[in-house]
Order: structure tokens, then C-alpha cells, then sequence
């Protein structure tokens, strides 16, 4: 054997502790972190889900309560929120009601379904209208289903970017409305009515129609 095979068959051997003890710190290490990671989750799915976004919305700076129907009020940037949770799934329901009216008068309000349906399209926030009791007045609100879960990374800056999306739905519903409520909205305007294209290309031939039932 030469001396430089024997050199290294000498460091080899100097080195296999070392090796081993390298080894035995790399997996002592991943079982006690998959341990540990395993232990949050356990702890984190215990929480149930109105705790776990009274939690979230508590460290945005939000101070939620419950009301009496169980949902969760809180206020975000000035608006009204709600949020309804379901004990059996992860699943919430956000709304912002009433955050915008439009008068039964306005000249624009012709255009309103036109306008709630383009953004809805472009939009992961859902707007609907409805009349107040009086039928004076049509009441905006917007909604989100969404999940919510405890593994699902950092639950604050999903919680902000949902609500924030709510205001960018206002914005996009306003826009459309003041360009239509401050210009002259004469017969020509009237032909050229907003044009919804997002559904265009998938009309079928054999769409059902949905007529009211009648009594016999």
C-alpha cells in the first residue's frame, strides 16, 4: 500500500465519527421539526373557525365582535363587515352591506345591472342590488365565499387582501356609475348599452329557459 492511500485511509478513518455524528444531527433535527411542525397544525385544527378569523382580524387591527345571529361585525377602512362561519368545514362568507345607494330616479340606474355584472366578471367580490322597503332607493352590497383554513400560510395578508378587494370593487362600480350619472345620457347613449363579453363565447343553442311555475 502506497503512503498516500495509506494518508488517506487514515483521514478516512479520522473522519467517519465526525460523518456519522453529521448524520445523526441532520435527522435528529428533521424528526424534531416535522414534530414540532406536526404539533401546530394538531393545536391550530383544534381552533375552530370564528376563533381562528376573530384571531386574524384582532392582529390587522380590526376589534370584532359577535352579534346575535353569531356572525362576526367588525369595522375595516370605515365599512361595515360581517363574516358568517360554519363549524363543520373551513369555508366563511364575508359581506359589506349597503356600502353604496343609487335613487330609484337616477337617470343611470337603467345602466346598474349592466355595470354590477361587468365587475362581477372581473372580480372575486360578488355585487348585488336590492330595493329598500320603500322601493326609493336601491341598497349595494358585496359578498366573498371563501376558504379559510389554519394551513394555509399567512392568514393575515389573506384576510387584507380579501377585504381590500371589496374596495376595489366599490371603486370599479363607482367609476362606472359617475361616468354615466354626469354625462348627458340622450337616445344615442341609451343604443349603445354596456356589453357584457365575458360569457359571450360560451352561449349554447340549448340554454333552458327559466319561466315562473303556473298553477293549475
Amino acid at each position: 500500500m502506497s503512503d498516500i492511500t495509506m494518508l488517506i485511509a487514515v483521514i478516512a478513518l479520522a473522519m467517519w465519527p465526525i460523518a456519522l455524528f453529521i448524520l445523526h444531527f441532520l435527522n435528529e433535527r428533521k424528526r424534531k421539526l416535522e414534530h414540532i411542525e406536526r404539533m401546530t397544525k394538531n393545536e391550530l385544527d383544534d381552533i375552530s373557525t370564528q376563533d381562528l378569523v376573530l384571531s386574524v382580524l384582532k392582529k390587522i387591527g380590526c376589534q370584532p365582535e359577535i352579534n346575535s345571529e353569531e356572525h362576526i361585525c367588525f369595522k375595516y377602512q370605515g365599512e361595515d363587515f360581517y363574516i358568517a362561519t360554519e363549524p363543520e368545514n373551513r369555508f366563511i362568507m364575508i359581506w359589506n352591506p349597503w356600502w353604496g345607494s343609487i335613487s330609484t330616479d337616477n337617470e343611470a340606474l337603467p345602466f346598474l345591472k349592466e355595470i354590477i355584472n361587468l365587475t362581477n366578471i372581473n372580480s372575486l367580490i360578488t355585487t348585488v342590488y336590492m330595493a329598500d322597503e320603500d322601493e326609493k332607493t336601491i341598497g349595494l352590497h358585496s359578498r366573498c365565499h371563501t376558504f379559510f383554513s389554519p394551513n394555509e400560510g399567512e392568514l393575515e395578508e389573506h384576510m387584507k387582501m380579501l377585504l381590500d378587494s371589496f374596495f376595489d370593487t366599490h371603486n370599479a362600480v363607482k367609476d362606472n356609475m359617475n361616468q354615466l350619472s354626469s354625462a348627458a345620457i340622450n337616445e344615442e347613449t341609451q343604443k349603445e348599452r354596456v356589453k357584457i363579453k365575458g360569457f359571450a363565447a360560451y352561449k349554447k343553442e340549448n340554454t333552458v329557459p327559466i319561466d315562473p311555475e303556473t298553477t293549475k
